[in-house]
């Protein structure tokens, strides 16, 4: 079974919710514990110090368990993703990481067994679609998870919300404010 945690951005922020949702990605996992760290929604510039937050966070809320890292890189992203037993895509341009992720042929088949945690736009990439927060319509994710999804919402967005409803297909709609994740097992 594949567990998938999805998180609705601005994991750097230091609260309870985002430590829970570190904490979640090697929740019941045992032994050597070996973590993908995705950074396709950022410029390579910003990779040292992603690396540097959420490798301490995950060491920090794992309880001592033996965690194992490694960056995704898009030459050998394949032969990582069946390495790791987590893969954790950051939050950042979706459209970028989207473009990284459509290269990789079947790649539900090598999510299969693993936990793949995804904030903002790594929980966007994973749906059926999501709400474009810059362009505010509904795009099409990799159809992983069939749902709709819309990360960094807020109360009083009551009328997007309405529209997402009825938009396209009648499937479940996940809203994520920033800092609250959902899990789902497949």
């Amino acid at each position: 079974m594949t567990k998938y945690i999805l998180h609705g951005g601005d994991t750097f922020k230091n609260n309870n919710d985002n430590n829970n949702f570190f904490r979640e990605m090697v929740l019941g996992l045992e032994g050597k514990i070996k973590i993908l760290l995705n950074y396709f929604s950022r410029e390579e510039s910003e990779y040292e110090k992603l690396v540097k937050q959420d490798r301490q966070r995950l060491l920090r809320y794992s309880k001592n368990k033996d965690l194992e890292f490694q960056v995704a890189e898009t030459e050998r992203f394949e032969k990582q993703l069946r390495w790791a037993d987590v893969m954790y895509m950051r939050g950042g341009s979706t459209e970028r990481l989207m473009k990284k992720l459509r290269k990789v042929k079947n790649i539900e088949r090598l999510f299969e067994g693993k936990v793949i945690a995804g904030s903002s736009a790594g929980a966007y990439a994973l749906s059926r679609y999501y709400y474009d927060n810059n362009s505010k319509i509904l795009r099409k994710g990799l159809r992983v998870l069939n749902i709709k999804c819309y990360c960094h919402c807020k109360p009083e967005d009551i009328k997007i919300i309405r529209k997402l409803i009825v938009s396209k297909e009648e499937i479940p709609l996940i809203l994520l404010p920033n800092y609250k994740m959902f899990v789902i097992h497949k």
